[in-house]
Order: C-alpha cells, then structure tokens, then sequence
C-alpha cells in the first residue's frame, strides 16, 4: 500500500537530516584524525558512505558543509554558555567553569579553532558574519558580564575584559593547535579527556589569579 503524502514526506526528511548529518559527522571525524581542515569533498563523502554529489546538494559547497559543521559544534556550547550566565554563581565561579567549558569543547572537536579561523579570515564573507553573531558576539558579551560583575564584586581587579578574552581563548586553542609540541612535550598526539581535564583545571585557576583582587 503506497504511503501517505505527509508519511512521504517525514521520510523524505529524515532521510535528509540522516545524510546531513552523516556528512557532518564524517568531516568531523576526518578533521580530527588528520589535525587539519584540508580535507576533501571526496574523502568526507567516502567516510559517510555517499557519493560526493551530495554534499552539494546538503550544503552547495565544502564551504556550505564547514559553515554547519562550525554552527553544529559551537551551538551546544552556547547553549551551555546561556545557561551559565543564569545560574545564580559568583563571578569567579562562572569564569572558571566557563574556561573549563571552552576546553571541553575543543577537546570534544579539536579541529574547531582551525574551523573558526578559515572563516574569519575573511570578513567580508557570509560565513564570517554567521560565525560572529551565533558565536563569537556571544561568547565575548558574556565574558565582559562576568568581568565586569567580578570587578563590581571585588573579586577581580580593574582589568579590561578585552584582554582577558584574549588570555582566556589563547590559553585555551593553543594546546589543542599545536600538535608537533604536544607530542614532544608530553609524549601524546592528541588531548585525551585526562589530560584535557587537567589542563582546564590548571589554565581556569591561573587565569583567575591573574586577575584576582
């Protein structure tokens, strides 16, 4: 018996959602073995399963699949970040669990702060100005509130939040940007969750005596 228009339908979505986000899943995973973005149209699509056509047809181009892998991995983390900001916590609190939430994050998608800056390389593009309004405005914002509320505290000294948004994400992508010094410093190819946790533990607890009062 043939099916419904609207059973025709859901099955004609799910089925693209499915493919959607086996490609997703099969860049990530590609960007993550190799530590770098370069990666083709043809070996994402092998990974997935499908042929390399439809990448186009989900996402126009490899430009269009990078654009929603970013959105992808960044959306969760700011959703997080939202509900931080509402949690009745002291400044100090929020930024060291904010510092350990940005590590996390990067240890779950390594190859995210690679990701971020092939689009903000350039500032004209579309992608650049999606990436800013769904992520970057709103991780900065909520860095200054909880700057500004910690100085208002008087946990933290007159510091300006612009510089420790640089600390803060400098101190948090590089060790995961940095392969060859990984390897040679610690003996690892890649941040596993033990040493992640350590390193968030240790870079929220020197960032905050930083700028202690």
């Amino acid at each position: 018996m043939a099916g419904t228009p609207e059973n025709i339908e859901l099955v004609d979505a799910v089925a693209e959602r499915s493919g959607r986000e086996m490609l997703l899943e099969a860049a990530g995973e590609l960007m993550s073995e190799i530590g770098s973005i370069d990666v083709s149209l043809h070996q994402i699509a092998k990974r997935a399963g499908v042929t390399a056509p439809l990448v186009k047809y989900h996402f126009g181009s490899k430009d269009g699949l990078l654009l929603a892998l970013a959105q992808r991995d960044t959306a969760q983390s700011i959703k997080q970040l939202t509900e931080l900001m509402a949690m009745n916590l002291d400044p100090a609190t929020k930024l060291r669990v904010h510092i350990q939430g940005i590590i996390r994050t990067y240890s779950r998608f390594p190859y995210l702060n690679r990701l971020l800056e092939h689009f903000l390389d350039d500032p004209e593009a579309e992608g650049t100005r999606q990436i800013w309004s769904s992520f970057l405005l709103p991780l900065i914002e909520a860095q200054k509130q909880i700057i500004t509320a910690g100085i208002a505290a008087g946990q933290f000294r007159e510091v300006d939040y612009k510089y420790v948004y640089f600390l803060i994400n400098g101190a948090c992508q590089y060790i995961f940007s940095t392969r060859i010094t990984l390897r040679e410093m610690i003996g690892e190819k890649k941040v596993g969750q033990e040493l992640a946790r350590e390193y968030a533990a240790f870079a929220a607890e020197t960032v905050l005596r930083g700028i202690a009062k």
